[in-house]
C-alpha cells in the first residue's frame, strides 16, 4: 500500500505506551514499541515535533496528523526531553523517492497538482509525473539506492514503488513514454531480497534487478541499450536477455532486433593532465559506424548532474565551462539507428585563467638531450610535449620551478613541439605561452 494514497483515521489508534525495547540511535533519539504498534520517540534532546518526524520519516509530511495524535498545538512546539511521540505504524512507510537534481525546464505533475519547478529533496510518490523541455534535467533516487535521470525532451511516470520493508523484494516501476531515460539499479546488499526495476515503454518492456541501462521512445521506435549487467527487454511477444554492450529496437507489428552497441572512445587526456581551462581543446578517437558523439560534462562522478551536454560530429571539443572546480566527463558515439554506445568518462579539475601574460621559454639541445628553462619565472608550471602543431594528444608535466634547467631525454629523429603555462593554484592558471617547435635533426 502506498503511503501517498493511504488514509489514517486518527480514532483507530489508542496512545498505549510500552517500553518493551529501547534502543538508542545516531541522532540523539531512544526508540520504544509499543504495544499497539505505534513508533514510540523518546525524546532525549531539544527538537520540535516537525523535525522529529522528519528525522524518522525522512519527510514532515504527517507532521500536522502526529501532533494532532499526540494532542500537541503545532509542528513547531519543542517536545521536552523525556516525553515521548507516538507515530502510528501507517505513517512509517517510506515508499517514495526523491528529486536528486533538477535544472533548466522541469515540470513535477502530483495528482494534477503541477509543482514547478521541482527541487531537490522533493518527494516522489506513485501517480507522480516528471516532463523534461528541451533543456530540462531531473534525477530521481529511490531507497533501494535505484536513480533514474531524465534527459530533455522526456516524460516519465511512476507507477510503482515499493521499497520500505527490507525483508522483502523492492518493486520500482516506471513508464516513460516519451524521450531518453537513463536506470541505473544499485544491487542490495547480499542477503537481502533483489530489486525488482521495470520500465515500460509503448513498444517494450525492460526489467533488472542491478544494472544500468536506458531506453529511448523517439519517431514510433523504441530503443534499449545496457552500459552495465544484465537486462530483460521484452518486445511484440518476443524476449531477449541483453548483457552490456547490446541494444534493441521495438516498433509496432515489427519483431525487435538486437543490436551491438558502439565501443567507448579512447580520451586523449593523460593521468598526468590535472587540469582544463577554456584554452584546451578534448579529444578522442573516432569510431567507425559513429555519426554523432555525445560530450557530457556533469559534477558528480554518476553523470546525474550535468552542466554541459553536447552532440558533436568531429572528434574535439573544448569544455567552456564557467565556474573553476572538479568535474567529470563522459564521451559515447552515436550510430546511424540513434543507439548510444559505451561512454568513456575520466574526471579533471576545470581552472580559470587569470594571467593573461604568456612565459617565454628558452630550449636548446645537444643530441637526444633537451635543456628548457623559463628564467624570469620561478612558480609551478605546466608543461606540454607533443610532436606536432597543434596536436591534441600532449604529454603533460608539472614542474614545480622552470627558473632552472630541466633536461629531457628526446628522440632528436623526431620534431618537438613544447607549450607551458603557470598553475597559480588549484583552478587557476594563466595563459599558454606560443608553441616552440625543435625540428627533428635530419
Amino acid at each position: 500500500m502506498n503511503s501517498r494514497d493511504q488514509a489514517v483515521p486518527i480514532a483507530i489508534f489508542r496512545k498505549v505506551v510500552s517500553t518493551a525495547c529501547v534502543c538508542t540511535l545516531a541522532a540523539g533519539l531512544s526508540v520504544s514499541t509499543a504495544a499497539t504498534q505505534d513508533h514510540v520517540v523518546v525524546i532525549s534532546e531539544s527538537l520540535t515535533l516537525e523535525q522529529v518526524v522528519e528525522r524518522e520519516l525522512l519527510s514532515n509530511r504527517f507532521a500536522k496528523q502526529i501532533a494532532t495524535y499526540n494532542g500537541i498545538d503545532g509542528i513547531s512546539s519543542i517536545l521536552p526531553i523525556g516525553s515521548s511521540l507516538q507515530i502510528p505504524q501507517p505513517y512509517m512507510v517510506k515508499n517514495f523517492g526523491r528529486v536528486a537534481f533538477a535544472k533548466g525546464d522541469v515540470v513535477h505533475t502530483q495528482r494534477d497538482l503541477v509543482v514547478n519547478p521541482p527541487v531537490k529533496g522533493s518527494m516522489v510518490y506513485v501517480g507522480d509525473i516528471f516532463s523534461t523541455g528541451q533543456d530540462g534535467f531531473v534525477s530521481l533516487s529511490f531507497n533501494s539506492g535505484t536513480s533514474v535521470n531524465l534527459q530533455p525532451d522526456s516524460r516519465v511516470s511512476i507507477v510503482d514503488v515499493d521499497c520500505a520493508n527490507e525483508t522483502v523484494r523492492c518493486v520500482i516501476s516506471l513508464n516513460a513514454d516519451r524521450g531518453e531515460v537513463h536506470s541505473e539499479v544499485t544491487p542490495r546488499p547480499e542477503g537481502q531480497p533483489p530489486v525488482k526495476f521495470k520500465v515500460d515503454t509503448p513498444f517494450l518492456s525492460a526489467a533488472v534487478r542491478g544494472t544500468a541501462f536506458y531506453v529511448n521512445v523517439e519517431d514510433g521506435a523504441d530503443r534499449i541499450g545496457v552500459t552495465r549487467g544484465l537486462v530483460a527487454a521484452d518486445a511484440n511477444g518476443k524476449s531477449n536477455s541483453l548483457p552490456r554492450g547490446k541494444g534493441m529496437i521495438a516498433e509496432a507489428g515489427v519483431e525487435p532486433s538486437v543490436v551491438d552497441l558502439l565501443p567507448a572512445p579512447d580520451l586523449s587526456m593523460s593521468s598526468e593532465r590535472l587540469m582544463l581551462s577554456n584554452e584546451d581543446t578534448i579529444s578522442w578517437n573516432a569510431l567507425i559506424g559513429a555519426e554523432q558523439y555525445r560530450f557530457t560534462i556533469a559534477t558528480d562522478e554518476a553523470m546525474a548532474q550535468p552542466v554541459s551536454v553536447q552532440q558533436v560530429q568531429k572528434t574535439d571539443i573544448q569544455p567552456l565551462l564557467t565556474a573553476p572546480g572538479q568535474y567529470y566527463l563522459t564521451v559515447a558515439g552515436i550510430d546511424k539507428q540513434q543507439f548510444v554506445g559505451l561512454s568513456a568518462t575520466t574526471n579533471f579539475s576545470y581552472a580559470s585563467i587569470d594571467d593573461t601574460e604568456a612565459l617565454q621559454l628558452e630550449i636548446q639541445r645537444s643530441n637526444n638531450i633537451v635543456d628548457i628553462s623559463i628564467p624570469d619565472y620561478s612558480g609551478r608550471v605546466e608543461l606540454l610535449i607533443s610532436n606536432a602543431i597543434d596536436s591534441n594528444s600532449a604529454s603533460r608535466r608539472v614542474i614545480d620551478d622552470l627558473s632552472q634547467v630541466v633536461a629531457l631525454d628526446l628522440d632528436p629523429k623526431r620534431d618537438w613541439v613544447f607549450q607551458a603555462r603557470k598553475v597559480l593554484g588549484e583552478t587557476s592558471v594563466s595563459t599558454y605561452s606560443n608553441q616552440y617547435l625543435l625540428e627533428a635533426i635530419r
